[in-house]
């Protein structure tokens, strides 16, 4: 079971998404009579083998074929792909590696259906500490508190903080509102010698950095 969860998460078979998935059938029903077609099936629905990772219980049991066994191994892969992709990015100084920064981030919100705010703490070396969900709101809006993005930050002893929030329209574009709660949490931080070093807007495939368009 190990080498089959290896080659699942590997570059090389997720070049194949309907192997990939054919793999993953297989691993959580032997059984099956249809692996192929079942595949095909989810290839055709949500796109790609990351797609069907990330879809919803919801959606997934929507599919004739898929029970409890291989919803389970998909949560269970959707899992161990999003602890690769972190244990990745804290090995190095995090905004040193944009692609690999965006790769995660694509992982874990590009797919969600409502805004997600997120929040990647940094310590003085710029590596990871942190990276924990502050709020989830709705289709198009998402509460965000500066005290208490400020409050958790000393507590964990961050010297610098990257913003991170999904736009499920899948259009990165900020919005009036995400240019003023940048400014106002920016502020909040700079008061306590915390520097907002970023603020990213994941949607379907895209990023929009405010560093790298000169907004923050």
């Amino acid at each position: 079971m190990s080498d089959t969860l290896q080659a699942l998460l590997s570059d090389e078979l997720s070049a194949d998404d309907r192997e990939a998935l054919v793999y993953l059938v297989h691993l959580a029903m032997p059984k099956h009579e249809d692996a192929e077609g079942l595949a095909t099936i989810l290839l055709a629905r949500f796109g790609s083998f990351a797609g069907t990772l990330a879809a919803t219980d919801q959606a997934l049991r929507a599919i004739a074929g898929i029970g409890p066994h291989l919803l389970s191994a998909i949560r269970v892969m959707q899992e161990a792909a999003l602890r690769l992709h972190r244990a990745a990015l804290e090995g190095c100084e995090v905004l040193s590696d944009r692609q690999r920064l965006y790769g995660y981030l694509s992982a874990v919100l590009a797919r969600e259906v409502i805004e997600q705010f997120r929040i990647l703490f940094l310590g003085p070396d710029d590596r990871l500490i942190a990276d924990e969900a502050q709020a989830r709101g709705t289709v198009n809006h998402t509460p965000v508190y500066p005290r208490e993005v400020v409050r958790r930050a000393l507590e964990l002893e961050a010297t610098s903080l990257i913003l991170v929030h999904n736009h499920p329209s899948g259009d990165p574009t900020p919005s009036p509102d995400d240019v003023a709660m940048t400014r106002q949490v920016s502020s909040a931080a700079a008061v306590l010698g915390l520097t907002v070093r970023d603020h990213i807007i994941v949607g379907n495939g895209q990023w929009l950095s405010f560093a790298e368009k000169g907004l923050l």
